[in-house]
């Protein structure tokens, strides 16, 4: 019961991964190829965001520190809304 947090966190963040890849799919169709190559480097770069968030705080978890595995498991979360809420404007 007491990994329920990091892991909804985790599933939180690989679900906000994945909504913002098919954000930046849908947004390449009609984009140049500068554009093209801006949107996958962005792509690229908090998808390992994300993995490298989840694997730390797997191994958070394993070491006895649930509330450290949660936070870092929710930071994507919170860098993407970011992201997202910038491109909004």
């Amino acid at each position: 019961m007491k990994y329920l947090l990091p892991i909804a966190a985790m599933v939180c963040t690989v679900g906000t991964t994945l909504l913002m890849l098919v954000f930046h799919a849908a947004g390449a169709a009609n984009a140049g190829p500068e554009q093209i190559r801006s949107m996958k480097l962005w792509a690229g770069g908090l998808s390992i965001l994300a993995l490298v968030c989840v694997i730390a705080s797997i191994v958070l978890m394993r070491n006895g520190q649930i509330a450290w595995a949660a936070l870092i498991a929710f930071i994507p979360v919170v860098v993407m809304g970011i992201v997202f809420f910038i491109a909004l404007l």
